[in-house]
Parts: structure tokens; C-alpha cells; sequence
């Protein structure tokens, strides 16, 4: 692979193995199953469930609003990164030590909550620093790479863990709830390591930040603006709000199972490793769709593997044996798939935006999805009123009309070809011919620092 400069080689690394480690933590606390498996039976309440669901996806998005202006001039991003994670994942070790020490069930899910809303928060508020990190420091040939190897080590890491939480379910003498409260503690401790990497990353210094800084107030006044001046940012926006009610069964596909009676009751900790499996074998495929065939066919697939997750595991659960388990299985899969589908978006989001504007679009970007969050804590509460299975009718709809939005998406790389071939007869023959071998051949890095842009 070739490298565009030693930060950028170094960035790879490191801000892999952040990512890598974070989503072997995941495997301990996971939203989809531990998570809603802990409170369910720590407090018999299904809109508690849909509320750590909630407070989970309100905390990333809606602080990103709030940091797009400051990052813009920001600097020393992986130090602030660093210290803030410290704060905010730390105290994920608070309900373990509360269950070790016999506090009452309201007090342990008191501080779990409190703690996983922080740990949300936290992570909301870091991911713009940490996309601004990314999109000036990570090549653009190597971003659908390090974003597949950060999914795939993480996976393979996550699969390790669930053999762990396997074992843990299983033990006679890890009973409910110190069997939770040991996850949740070896969750923390993978979340501090990937902290520690953030921090060995390096954020080289940017110029005119004075110049460069933006109010939250200048971004909020011109959101319309933002909205109307590049079409393909608002089109790629509303394909991202109706993939992201995906949200809406998250938390209850596990209970929807349980509930049904038809797999064992060690299924749990199986599911878990298939879905962890899938996590791997999707964030391989996407990256390489990602670097190879262009963000849009990226998009196309992951709402296309959104669609079938709810469809798969209702209908594995009118079946009995084998059958059950394998339909099951494979919707667990497909939704450990599109745990990744983030990739798609991000990255088409880098190819259309320019770099001085890319934190505030990113912050837009996923501020739009941040009310969807709220579905899975009003789906818990009208669970009383409706079937279940209901929800996931709601979640195949609405992610077949984001399929069909997606492709009507305009392909990036296909627009620039264009504009390149324009460019050819202007440039002699020389440059037509490296333009021909840059595309038989593997995408060159390219330049670090556009001369319009400036050296950040």
C-alpha cells in the first residue's frame, strides 16, 4: 500500500486499532442483545429497554451539531478525543462495582443508564473531532480500507467476546446479575485500551483556524444553505434518516425471540456470535465495495441487508428445528452486516464535500437522524397496544423506499471521470496517459494537501 506521508501511515494504524478495540467492546455491551437482555431482566420494563436504545443513538448524534463549528479551527484533536473518552468511559465501570457490592436493582439500573447515557454522549461529541482527524489525515484511496480492517479486527475481536459471553451465560456459578456486571466490566476495560489508541494518533497543525472557526449560531442560521447548495449532499441525506429507522427494531428482535419460544434458551450468546460473524464478513465486503465499486452501490447494499434482517426473523419464527435456527441465524447476521453501514455514508460524504466544510456536513448529516432515535423508547411503550412483529413490518418499508432513493443517488467517482476526461486534451498526451494508467491500475494516493485548500 503506498502511504501519502508518515502521518498518514501512522493515522492508519492507530486510528484502526481505536476503532478495532471499540467494537470488540461492543461485543460486551451490546445494544442489541446484552444491553436489552440486562435491563429486561434487572427491571421487567420494556420501555426502559427502548430507552437505553434511545439514549444510545441521541447521545452520538445530536452533540455533533454543537462541535462542527468549533472543530473547524480546532487543533490537537486526538489529545481532546483522548481526554474526553477518559471521562465519559470510565464510569461504564460504576454498575459492575455496584453489582459486586449487592446495591438494590433500581440502584444498579439507575447508574447503568446513567452511565451509558454519558458513554453515549461522549461518543457523540467525539465523532466529528474524530471524522476531522480522518478526512485530513487517512488518504482517500485508503479510507474504505482502514474503515473494512477497523470493522474486521474488530469483529473477529467482538467473536472472541461473545465465545466470552457464551461461556459467562453458561457458567453455573456466574448467576443473574454478576454474570452482566463481569461484561460489563471487561467491555469498559477494551473501551479504555481503544482510548489509549486515540491518543498514540497524531493531528498535525492547521492554518488560518482563527478564519476558520464557525459559531454554532452561523451553522444553525445556515443549515438551509448548506441543505440547498450541493443537491447531492440533501439527496444522500434523506437516503441516511430512513436507513437509520433501522433503529426501531434494534432492541427487540431479541425479545421478539425469546417471546416466540421457538429457539433454546442458550440461544442468546450463539446469535450474538453469528451476528458478531456478520459484522466481520460485512465490513470486509463494504470496504471493498467502498474502495472499488463507489459509495452509492455501497449505500444500495447496506439498505438492501436493512430489509432483509426483519424479514428473516419474523418469518424463522413460524418455522421449528433446524429451519428456526438457520433463518435466525442468518438475520443476525445480516444485521451484525449493517452495523457497518456507516461506512457507505461517510465516505460518499468525504467524496462530495470539501475539506474545510466536511466537519460541519458531517455534523448535519447525522443531526437529521438523531430523532429517529427516539422511535425504539415510543415503539417500548405502544408494544402494549400492538404485536411486536409490527415494528419490523415498519423497519422492511421504510428501508425499501431508502433502497429505492439510493438508487437515484448520483456516483461521485463518475462525475469527477468526467470532468477528468474533459481535462485530458488540455493536458497532452502525457497526462492522458497516467490518467489511463491510474485506472487499469490501483488508485494512487492522492495529493495531501490541495493547493486551493492549503496545508492543514
Amino acid at each position: 500500500m503506498q502511504w501519502r506521508d508518515p502521518v498518514d501511515k501512522r493515522n492508519f494504524y492507530f486510528m484502526t486499532a481505536n476503532g478495532a478495540l471499540y467494537f470488540t467492546a461492543l461485543a460486551f455491551i451490546d445494544g442489541t442483545i446484552v444491553v436489552p437482555l440486562f435491563l429486561n431482566q434487572l427491571t421487567q420494563s420494556p420501555v426502559l429497554v427502548g430507552l437505553a436504545s434511545t439514549v444510545r443513538t441521541v447521545g452520538f448524534f445530536l452533540p455533533q451539531i454543537l462541535m462542527a463549528g468549533w472543530v473547524t479551527g480546532a487543533t490537537r484533536l486526538n489529545r481532546f478525543i483522548f481526554r474526553l473518552h477518559l471521562t465519559t468511559r470510565l464510569p461504564l465501570f460504576l454498575p459492575a462495582l455496584a453489582v459486586w457490592f449487592d446495591a438494590p436493582p433500581a440502584l444498579v439500573a439507575l447508574l447503568f443508564l446513567s452511565a451509558y447515557t454519558l458513554f453515549a454522549f461522549g461518543e457523540g461529541i467525539a465523532q466529528v473531532p474524530w471524522m476531522d482527524v480522518f478526512g485530513r489525515t487517512i488518504d482517500d484511496s485508503h479510507r474504505g480500507k482502514l474503515f473494512g480492517t477497523m470493522q474486521a479486527l474488530g469483529g473477529l475481536g467482538a467473536l472472541a467476546g461473545t465465545l466470552v459471553v457464551q461461556r459467562v451465560f453458561a457458567s453455573p456459578r456466574l448467576t443473574f446479575p454478576d454474570n452482566f456486571a463481569l461484561l460489563i466490566a471487561i467491555g469498559a476495560a477494551c473501551m479504555f485500551l481503544s482510548t489509549i489508541m486515540i491518543r498514540l494518533a497524531v493531528d498535525p497543525p492547521k492554518t488560518k483556524e482563527e478564519a476558520r472557526q464557525l459559531s454554532v449560531a452561523h451553522v444553525l442560521r445556515r443549515i438551509p444553505q448548506y441543505l440547498t447548495e450541493d443537491r447531492r449532499f440533501s439527496r444522500m441525506l434523506l437516503v441516511q434518516v430512513l436507513t437509520s429507522f433501522n433503529v426501531l427494531g434494534f432492541p427487540f428482535y431479541i425479545l421478539f425471540i425469546q417471546q416466540a419460544g421457538v429457539l433454546p434458551p442458550w440461544a442468546p450468546g450463539f446469535l450474538l456470535s453469528l451476528q458478531v460473524l456478520g459484522q466481520v464478513s460485512g465490513g470486509l465486503l463494504l470496504g471493498y465495495l467502498s474502495d472499488r465499486v463507489g459509495n452509492r452501490r455501497t449505500i444500495m447494499s447496506v439498505t438492501a441487508i436493512n430489509i432483509a434482517v426483519p424479514l428473516f426473523i419474523v418469518f424463522s419464527q413460524q418455522l421449528a428445528g433446524m429451519a428456526a435456527f438457520a433463518g435466525t441465524g442468518l438475520g443476525f447476521m445480516f444485521l451484525g452486516a449493517c452495523f457497518g453501514g456507516w461506512l457507505g455514508f461517510v465516505n460518499y460524504l468525504m467524496e462530495i464535500t470539501p475539506a474545510e466544510k466536511r466537519p460541519v456536513y458531517v455534523s448535519l448529516s447525522n443531526l437529521f437522524s438523531a430523532p429517529v432515535a427516539l422511535l425504539p423508547i415510543t415503539a417500548g411503550a405502544f408494544l402494549r397496544l400492538v404485536p411486536m412483529q409490527w415494528i419490523f413490518w415498519v423497519v422492511a418499508a421504510i428501508e425499501a423506499a431508502a433502497l429505492l432513493l439510493a438508487y437515484r443517488l448520483p456516483e461521485p467517482r463518475e462525475s469527477r471521470g468526467a470532468g477528468t476526461l474533459d481535462a485530458v486534451g488540455k493536458v497532452g498526451l502525457a497526462g492522458a496517459k497516467r490518467t489511463v494508467q491510474g485506472a487499469l491500475g490501483e488508485r494512487a494516493p492522492t495529493p495531501a494537501y490541495p493547493p486551493e485548500e492549503g496545508k492543514e
